[in-house]
């Protein structure tokens, strides 16, 4: 059986598309991704998100995202790399996508991926509407 991938639109994110679509607001622009390792719990396993998550249990780094790409209507594709040096030796665990705001948008949690120094990571995301 394939291990569940745990990916949470937050709760800001999606009271601020209600707003938008309610009041003729803005949204805000998806513009970094947060790497950190405080994702699953002592057996390795992930873990759950409710949505209502404003940081990474233990943040990393925070990076620009590298690009996006529409992969359906209502789904984009958020992409970002770590360089070879970037967090080398780190077990990364958990993602966010973060806004111009500073806030998460989307959350994941996984399994633990061990950042080799001699390695580009790539690291995607769908925000999926």
């Amino acid at each position: 059986m394939a291990e569940q991938v745990l990916t949470i639109t937050t709760a800001y994110a999606r009271e601020q598309m209600a707003r938008a679509r309610s009041e003729g607001g803005t949204l805000t622009k998806v513009i970094k991704m947060a790497f950190g390792s405080g994702g699953v719990d002592q057996a390795g396993k992930p873990l759950p998100l409710d949505g209502t998550e404003q940081a990474l249990k233990k943040e990393l780094i925070q990076k620009d995202i590298t690009s996006y790409e529409f992969i359906a209507p209502a789904t984009i594709r958020y992409i970002c790399s770590l360089a070879e040096t970037e967090l080398a030796g780190e077990t990364i665990n958990e993602l966010a996508l973060v806004d111009s705001a500073g806030k998460l948008t989307v959350v994941r949690t996984m399994s633990n991926k061990v950042k080799d120094g001699d390695m580009e990571f790539i690291f995607e995301i769908d925000d999926i509407y």
